[in-house]
């Protein structure tokens, strides 16, 4: 039964799996925003090439025929638009979490043991402060405590658990 202190961490390394899992997708994102940022829509030019052409207009008379009618210049320019305003959205949702899991200062602490236990050894572990730290600074803290084991090896996918 004890405390064991695993580490002054940055929060992303208190997180490690969905820190690497959301850094991942960064580059995605950035390479999604740059190809909608590149999209230019041009015009057809039917004379410069005239077998192309009437594909096209065979293509066109059949969509009509069906009902369907083809989305304008300024139709598809509004979706890239709204395409666009979405990715640059979750990507700046996604630096601002990586800024985030940047901050440094988080004290993570294991214990195993019994329940009842776990406040004294807690406690004991403390008595001197955070590593650093004076015991009377001002401090918050956010504990996890299962007794499922399952659930732990859960956290433990998530949570550096270990030192």
């Amino acid at each position: 039964m004890t405390v064991t202190h695993i580490g002054s961490l940055t929060l992303g390394e208190t997180i490690p799996g969905p820190v690497a899992a959301i850094s991942a997708t960064v580059p995605d994102l950035q390479a999604q925003v740059s190809a909608l940022v590149a999209f230019k829509p041009a015009a057809i030019n039917f004379a410069a090439d005239l077998e192309l052409a009437e594909s096209i207009v065979a293509s066109l008379k059949a969509g009509i025929s069906a009902g369907i009618t083809p989305p304008s210049i300024d139709a598809q320019i509004g979706i890239v638009a709204s395409q666009l305003a979405a990715l640059r959205l979750k990507l700046e949702s996604v630096l601002s979490l990586t800024n985030l899991f940047g901050a440094a200062g988080v004290h993570a602490y294991a214990y195993a043991g019994a329940v009842n236990a776990f406040g004294g050894e807690l406690g004991a572990e403390l008595t001197g402060g955070l590593p650093g730290g004076a015991p009377t600074d001002n401090a918050n803290a956010l504990v996890l405590v299962t007794t499922t084991p399952a659930t732990w090896d859960a956290l433990s996918q998530v949570f550096k658990v270990t030192p």
